[in-house]
């Protein structure tokens, strides 16, 4: 039997050393500079794939989660895929969940004390790489989630999903001038409605005190001038209390809504409700960030809406200086 033997050859140490060697007290900072860069170099190596090829997810819900993973590790190209994604699939089943989601999506904070090894943050543009680009992404597909809450408000706020939305993003959808809402009765109950949750959340009872110390701004929210005195001044409404008899709104405050609805109702000349509780909403022009090629096509419906709400717009006026004209000819002739 022949013995075994071992050759050992002297490779390059640059080869052979540990990429994530251990700090030393005796390493300067030239060296410790160098292992940094080859971690990084490492890390934008093994990460090529992510932005060479384009993920294929269908599942908005993965895409969520991924979108977070990417925004822990400082991935911008993952992160801006998984927006993509999630702009593209956006409906009006999903937008609350994307919407939601959006809000906790943050920008790691560099924790000092922290020794735990991280990866090196991976972004396009070598300027954004102390910068909160997370913010700026997420906020542009909120834009568009809130587009889409827009059109469909009637829908989404009927879903149960509203009412596990944070105090802030509800505040954010109901205070808006573009819901297009048909009833403020609506918008009046999901208030009522998301306090009830949220007391629940709270662990704590349901009672009046505890109502009104979560609801806060959210009451105002609903523009009681534009509903009738009927529905103002009902007892319930769907099984909740009416606005004169929930107690989140002061006495002062409900009756001098009720002179508000009375006066308007016949026509009198009276002053604007404070907190836009009285004024209009109005259908939105705001145009969609182009994330996606679908948010593309959300954008050329809203110029065709525009186009023809201009085209309307100036046929009523034609018609009503034509209209005029045609007078003034009468009254000389």
């Amino acid at each position: 039997i022949l013995p075994k033997m071992v050759i050992v050859t002297n490779e390059p140490y640059a080869e052979t050393e540990p990429m994530l060697n251990a700090v030393t007290s005796e390493e300067t900072p030239e060296t410790k500079f160098r292992r940094n860069s080859y971690a990084e170099e490492a890390y934008k190596n093994i990460t090529i794939s992510m932005k060479a090829d384009q993920l294929q997810i269908e599942d908005p819900n993965l895409a969520c989660k991924l979108l977070s993973t990417a925004v822990n590790l400082k991935n911008m190209p993952l992160a801006k895929q998984c927006i993509e994604i999630l702009d593209r699939k956006l409906d009006k089943n999903n937008v609350l969940s994307i919407f939601s989601h959006l809000s906790q999506c943050k920008m790691p904070c560099s924790n000092p004390n922290d020794f735990e090894p991280s990866a090196p943050p991976i972004v396009e543009n070598e300027n954004l790489r102390d910068k909160d680009w997370v913010q700026e992404l997420t906020d542009n597909l909120r834009h568009n989630c809130l587009l889409e809450i827009d059109k469909n408000s009637d829908y989404i706020l009927k879903q149960s999903e509203i009412l596990n939305l944070s105090y802030s993003d509800l505040l954010a959808i109901i205070t808006r001038d573009t819901l297009e809402v048909r009833s403020e009765c609506l918008v009046y109950l999901t208030v009522l409605k998301w306090a009830t949750k949220e007391c629940h959340r709270r662990t704590l009872q349901p009672h009046l005190v505890n109502i009104k110390a979560v609801v806060r701004d959210l009451r105002y929210a609903p523009r009681y001038g534009l509903m009738s005195k009927r529905e103002f001044c009902s007892r319930t409404i769907q099984g909740e209390k009416g606005p004169t008899r929930s107690n989140i709104l002061e006495e002062q405050e409900w009756r001098k809504i009720q002179f508000y609805i009375k006066e308007k109702s016949k026509n009198r000349p009276v002053e604007e409700l404070p907190s836009k509780m009285s004024q209009q909403r109005v259908i939105g022009t705001e145009k969609p960030k182009l994330l996606s090629s679908q948010s593309s096509i959300r954008a050329m419906d809203c110029l065709e809406k525009n186009k023809n709400t201009r085209c309307n717009n100036s046929t009523t006026c034609d018609r009503f200086l034509l209209n005029f004209l045609t007078c003034w000819s009468a009254i000389f002739d």
